[in-house]
């Protein structure tokens, strides 16, 4: 069998070379979870990864109303006066957001089975900036009225 030689790739001392692929930075993803006594917890390693001031620790805390179940919680930041405010108290080395009867209210058994969201920064409009919790778990509703079609 004859081949011409320009049907033949011929390599260089460059593709002999073991370089590796160059990979792009992976972005860090922090999670939080619900605590068995119905705390919404940040780890200091959260805290200082997603720079939340806890010198600024009033949040309202809010979902969208699904039919399905809840998928993620909003955390928009507040003033101290705020009537529909929580607060995030130091727990040992982190902080956390009491929020037992919210949880309870949106079908959270939190008491027997653990929920983990990933955190990430979420604007609101208006330059108004806070923080979405995404949930793998979608959660049933139980009880109150759900009016929205989605």
């Amino acid at each position: 069998m004859k081949i011409k030689p320009n049907k033949i790739r011929f390599f260089s001392p460059v593709d002999n070379s073991d370089e590796a692929p160059k990979v792009a930075p992976k972005e860090t993803t922090f999670t939080t979870s619900v605590t068995k006594t119905g705390r919404l917890a940040f780890p200091q390693k959260l805290m200082e990864g997603l720079s939340i001031d806890p010198s600024k620790p009033h949040y309202k805390v809010g979902t969208v109303n699904r039919r399905k179940g809840v998928k993620a919680l909003y955390l928009m930041p507040t003033e101290a006066g705020d009537s529909e405010a929580f607060e995030l108290a130091k727990t040992g080395r982190g902080y956390s957001i009491p929020l037992k009867g919210v949880f309870q209210k949106i079908g959270l058994n939190f008491q027997d089975q653990e929920y983990t969201f990933t955190i990430k920064p979420f604007d609101f409009g208006d330059g108004v900036w806070g923080y979405e919790l995404v949930s793998d778990q979608q959660t049933p509703r139980t009880g109150g009225s759900d009016e929205s079609d989605e």
